[in-house]
């Protein structure tokens, strides 16, 4: 299309000019006027029925209806980064905040351990706080008030302990000062299940 409206653009002007003046200057020389009109395009004709020329006229300013050059088509967008991981992880159960653990509802059974123990962190009683005490070394929690055997009792609080020590506590650490609970198995259980959440 560009090059149509250039050889259509150079021929009327060749017309215009040759209207103005002779086709000869004064040295009897054929002007640049004549060569233009008498000079043939080379011209290709397409099947489409197009006219193409050889030697194409560049214009400065892009037709509109051209499609952008290479250089001026957006680029693809890059393409996320993998974020899988070689080997899956398993992710912790989150222990229940201290409002969360408030907002339980113990067991009945437990009544008789909130005498001497408390279910928030740090707040120690008459015996050791409860919070966080399943997983936990027997005697371990700073500032509490243990008994000598209870400090050099090597245990660590998991299900089964935590079971006999509910069911018989000087049978489990002799010498300790927690009186004895008086639960049946049922509410042993109850207790543990409790403390489990703390």
């Amino acid at each position: 299309m560009r090059n149509q409206l250039a050889l259509a653009a150079t021929t009327a002007l060749a017309v215009m000019l040759t209207a103005c003046g002779g086709t000869e200057d004064e040295s009897g020389e054929t002007s640049a006027v004549d060569e233009v009109m008498t000079a043939e395009p080379a011209i290709d004709t397409a099947e489409d029925g197009e006219i193409d020329t050889a030697d194409p006229v560049e214009n400065d300013s892009a037709d509109e209806t051209d499609e952008p050059a290479e250089s001026e088509a957006a680029e693809p967008e890059p393409e996320p980064a993998s974020t899988a991981s070689a080997s899956p992880r398993t992710t912790p159960t989150p222990r229940p905040t201290p409002s969360q653990v408030a907002s339980m509802e113990p067991p009945a059974s437990f009544t008789t351990c909130g005498v001497c123990h408390s279910v928030e962190r740090g707040e120690n009683r008459i015996g050791p706080t409860l919070a966080g005490v399943f997983g936990r070394k027997a005697g371990s929690v700073s500032g509490a008030n243990y008994s000598p055997a209870m400090r050099s009792a090597d245990i660590t609080w998991n299900e089964a302990n935590l079971r006999r020590y509910l069911r018989d506590p000087h049978a489990v650490v002799p010498g300790g000062t927690m009186p004895n609970p008086g639960l049946d198995a049922e509410e042993t259980q109850s207790v543990v299940n409790y403390l489990k959440t703390l």
